[in-house]
């Protein structure tokens, strides 16, 4: 064996242990972005599911949703939309949901810097189990109007599901009934779960004029059973309705 030979294989082995090292100091997601240039370069939006222990502070601690938004902004990010409280419509009734913020980070390495940073790390603990959900996408949203109640949905695509597996407002599918009812898509993107975020891969971020309005779609007959036909393409589906503005709590 040359000794050309056995130098590529250890540079092999090196490159495997680096990149094996990357991934368990940083996630598979992180470790995701920092290889892919698109993402690592460009504006990358994080999406946040926080328990109420994560919402509720005083003027004396404040809260981890708004120490998170003070950290994130120290790596150029800025909170685009927060909701008010939020309750779980479908999706496991153990799924502590009780707000939900979104941040542009003015690329994907700036959010990767944040997250390995010893300032988030000492946030982070400071939370201890606390289950805040994250995931992430580059894909940008159209603007969210904080006076608008707004339907998270979350879920997993089957493969060779067709790139529209819940349909589309107006014209067919679980999203038919979404413009009788004033409801428009404002975010619908592939996500990376960055902490927490259950086996989701694909996000839709929807507005109404109020939350009476949102619970009604849901509550339709035709969007229930639209909702069992779409059961054959998309699992784990999660529906959150989140009240307009920031909670009062």
């Amino acid at each position: 064996m040359s000794r050309s030979f056995l130098g590529f294989l250890g540079f092999c082995l090196l490159l495997a242990l680096v990149t094996a090292g990357v991934v368990w100091y940083m996630g598979p997601a992180l470790a995701a972005i920092v290889v892919d240039g698109e993402r690592r370069e460009n504006p990358y939006y994080l999406l946040q599911m926080l328990p109420r222990a994560a919402v509720v502070g005083d003027n004396a601690d404040p809260s981890y949703r708004a120490r998170f938004v003070t950290l994130a902004a120290e790596d150029d990010a800025r909170l685009l939309w927060q909701g008010g409280a939020a309750d779980v419509a479908e999706g496991s009734i153990l799924l502590d949901v009780a707000g939900a913020q979104l941040l542009e980070f003015a690329s994907g390495a700036d959010l990767v810097q944040m997250f390995t940073s010893s300032a988030y790390r000492a946030l982070d603990s400071a939370v201890g189990t606390l289950p805040v959900r994250q995931v992430g996408s580059a894909t940008e949203p159209l603007p969210l109007a904080p006076d608008r109640a707004t339907v998270i949905v979350f879920y997993r695509a089957d493969e060779g599901a067709g790139a529209l597996p819940l349909g589309r407002a107006g014209e067919g599918g679980w999203l038919r009934l979404l413009p009788d009812y004033g409801g428009d898509v404002r975010w619908d993107a592939e996500v990376d779960v960055i902490r927490s975020g259950g086996n989701w891969s694909r996000v839709l971020l929807l507005q109404f004029v109020d939350v009476a309005a949102a619970a009604s779609w849901l509550a339709d007959p035709a969007t229930v059973t639209e909702r069992a036909i779409a059961a054959k393409n998309v699992d784990a589906l999660t529906a959150i309705i989140v009240q307009p503005g920031a909670p009062r709590l």
